[in-house]
């Protein structure tokens, strides 16, 4: 069964930090889950299974997803559109 996404209070504080001084301009998964608010499992089937996703992988454990782009993807998704990457 696919884990949901648990607002713990480390988790308000982590978002809290982030508010304030800016969210990074390269996300990690797990940061990613925190700047969405949205567990991993429902992020990798609705979002990052699309072939057009921002994700850039660097090894075999992980990769990152550029912030701006991220925002660029979603925006292509919502109004049906394929993201292209950038410019």
């Amino acid at each position: 069964m696919a884990k949901t996404f648990e607002l713990t209070d480390e988790r308000k504080q982590q978002i809290k930090t982030y508010n304030e001084i800016g969210w990074p301009a390269s996300l990690t998964i797990p940061v990613l889950e925190l700047y969405e608010q949205m567990s991993i499992s429902t992020i990798r089937k609705h979002f990052l299974s699309r072939p057009d996703a921002p994700y850039i992988k660097f090894d075999e454990r992980g990769g990152v997803i550029p912030r701006m782009a991220w925002e660029k993807f979603k925006a292509c998704i919502s109004i049906g559109k394929t993201y292209e990457g950038e410019i």
